[in-house]
């Protein structure tokens, strides 16, 4: 499911803190560009088929285009800072700072180890974000992108040491730019019976060059991802709505029972129905065991 973030006074940059569930939550994605600092606590950060453990001090590096999730560890609960920033927030001769964003998933490391001096660097500069945030003091808001600026400029100098990463990123941030009018059309029509010659009329292409396209970029298939965005909001559906298995089947886009049973125990690795219930018990000692937290 797509997460939508709000921004004051119309800069698109914010710092919010926010604690993962002990439990896996469905797999998300936001318009916006992320970086993540762990404050405190042990989990886990899932990209896709990534999976990295997590301690105080990691950063992670998220676009606007790959499912993840956090995981906190129920013995030592993780708790993050997170940057959420939109691209045109950069001007054309800063491009170049939105490089590490830029990335084929199968291939991207997204942490960045508290061992790092980048790391620590990092850290600091987000932790500075957050109090002019919450401060807001005359020129807090020039501040935090000047303070953005520099911790994309560290991820710029870090990933850029990959060999040969530097001079594909034009070619890169051209094709995923082209891919954009195609992921908006399916986060807006998975629910409907739509496939490839659908997706591929968004990008003016044969099928089979936006098929090609589709993998090159996004590290999986156009059908695995369809997929993968029908299956996250039934899990949404299933554990937030009462209603029944076959209504959230064909609300989600799927044509009949058997093909969304099949793939949903394929990517959740369980039934619709046990998925309710595990959901149903996870939320019922959430509430018993978890204080109550105010938005500021």
């Amino acid at each position: 499911m797509e997460e939508k973030y709000r921004y004051d006074h119309e800069m698109p940059l914010r710092v919010d803190e926010w604690s993962p569930r002990t439990y896996v939550e469905p797999f998300h994605w936001h318009a916006s560009l992320e970086i993540g600092l762990c404050l405190s606590g042990k989990g886990w950060f899932y990209f896709g088929d990534k999976t990295y453990e997590v301690t105080a001090g990691d950063i992670f590096v998220v676009n606007n285009l790959e499912r993840h999730i956090a995981q906190s560890d129920a013995a030592d609960p993780s708790n993050y800072l997170f940057v959420n920033f939109r691209p045109e927030l950069f001007g054309d001769g800063d491009k170049e700072l939105l490089l590490p964003f830029v990335y084929n998933p199968k291939k991207f490391t997204n942490k960045m180890a508290k061992e790092l001096p980048a790391a620590r660097q990092i850290g600091e500069l987000i932790r500075q974000m957050r109090t002019e945030q919450l401060n807001k003091q005359a020129g807090h808001r020039q501040i935090m992108k000047g303070l953005l600026l520099q911790i994309c400029a560290l991820l710029f100098r870090h990933y850029s040491n990959h060999p040969g990463y530097k001079e594909q990123f034009n070619q890169i941030y051209e094709q995923y730019m082209r891919l954009q009018p195609a992921l908006a059309f399916l986060r807006d029509r998975f629910r409907e019976n739509i496939g490839l010659e659908d997706m591929a009329k968004q990008l003016k292409l044969s099928c089979s060059r936006a098929r090609h396209l589709f993998k090159h970029i996004m590290g999986e298939g156009f059908k695995e991802y369809l997929t993968q965005l029908r299956i996250n909001e039934a899990k949404k559906l299933l554990s937030g709505t009462e209603r029944t298995v076959t209504e959230i089947c064909m609300s989600c886009g799927f044509q009949n029972i058997s093909p969304f049973y099949r793939a949903f125990r394929q990517i959740v690795g369980m039934t619709p129905q046990a998925y309710r219930e595990q959901s149903a018990l996870f939320i019922l000692r959430t509430e018993q065991d978890e204080e109550p937290v105010f938005p500021e």
